[in-house]
């Protein structure tokens, strides 16, 4: 294991070891205020972003399940390019067939080890996951997954539903803020089938009210005023804010906060396919979408770029002190992936 892999493993589990594991059910969907530290040698960080990767269904005339290309893909450029985590962007477990359940029932239900133990092998099995939840995870047992990571496998990293990160790597230390937070409560209008579906969790939590949403709002935005010193500030959630999927419900609110406080790009799934509205004068953060590990449809309209029904892939990004440098992957075609748009961003000002 690398070097600045196991300093920063050693600082997550101690972090995740003193973090409350007898809380009740409430209290680990809530925000947890506390940053983790993580810490790395390296003179850049590398990762790989994907989501609503827990289909596990296969098509018609398939070898492959999609899941599968999708995994072979991303081990390959893994290994290559010695990825230090993966930012997971939700929908984690679906109904997959006749008799399955959303999400997942608890911390020992089968479906740890088969769709995701069971998938993602070699460099993937290794390093963290950092993950936030989706709809599909909401309408299973939301707090099983939590509580798997804070008991069970730290490897898949979830203390909270809405947690901070900080980064720190290379000679000068630079430092990376990551914001994680659920955008189940801010994307779906109230009569929503899909926020009725989630509606008894919410009820459980209190999440099913106006003031619930100002309150996590509130929080977004009292950690962003908390890492203005950040080199590169991120924020990772399921629901998307490319052009028109940022019109639905509260979630204009939160491009109104990210571009407030020069968040320099946001990662989000929930649409099955990968596409980015670039960062521009008068709108300074780039919105990716990285949401085609299982399934592919229709995203966004108005983006600046996005691939056609029936693309898989991922997201891959390189971080220096002074360049993000990021390259879209076409893994459709499980043993001939293709880079299919690249781009690259300048620190915050």
């Amino acid at each position: 294991m690398n070097q600045y892999l196991y300093i920063a493993l050693v600082i997550l589990c101690v972090d995740l070891l003193t973090t409350n594991t007898n809380a009740l059910p409430g209290d680990l969907v809530e925000p947890h205020d506390k940053p983790y530290i993580e810490q790395y040698q390296s003179e850049k960080l590398d990762f790989l972003t994907f989501g609503d990767w827990g289909w596990e269904g296969i098509e018609p005339g398939q070898i492959y399940k999609n899941q599968s290309k999708v995994a072979m893909a991303m081990r390959d450029w893994a290994e290559s390019y010695d990825s230090d985590f993966i930012i997971n962007t939700g929908d984690n477990f679906y109904i997959s067939y006749d008799e399955d359940h959303e999400g997942v029932k608890s911390v020992n239900d089968p479906k740890w080890n088969r769709i995701w133990n069971g998938i993602y092998k070699g460099r993937l099995a290794e390093i963290v996951w950092y993950s936030v939840v989706g709809n599909h995870d909401w309408y299973g047992n939301v707090t099983a997954q939590v509580d798997y990571s804070l008991n069970y496998d730290e490897r898949f990293f979830l203390p909270s539903t809405y947690y901070v990160r900080e980064s720190y790597f290379g000679s000068k230390i630079t430092k990376v803020a990551w914001i994680h937070i659920d955008t189940n409560i801010f994307y779906y209008e109230p009569l929503d089938p899909d926020k009725v579906n989630m509606l008894p969790q919410l009820k459980r939590f209190g999440w099913n009210t106006i003031k619930a949403i100002e309150d996590k709002l509130k929080w977004i935005e009292d950690r962003l005023i908390e890492q203005q010193n950040s080199t590169w500030i991120f924020v990772v959630g399921h629901h998307p804010l490319v052009a028109a999927c940022a019109k639905k419900y509260y979630m204009g609110r939160l491009r109104l906060l990210f571009e407030k406080y020069r968040v320099d790009a946001y990662f989000a799934g929930h649409e099955h396919n990968l596409a980015i509205e670039t960062a521009k004068d008068g709108q300074p953060v780039t919105y990716f979408l990285s949401g085609a590990g299982s399934k592919t449809f229709v995203g966004c309209n108005e983006s600046d770029w996005g691939t056609p029904v029936g693309t898989l892939g991922f997201l891959h990004t390189i971080l220096t002190e002074d360049k993000f440098t990021y390259e879209f992957i076409d893994s459709t075609t499980a043993l001939d992936p293709k880079i299919v748009y690249t781009g690259s961003l300048t620190p915050r000002p």
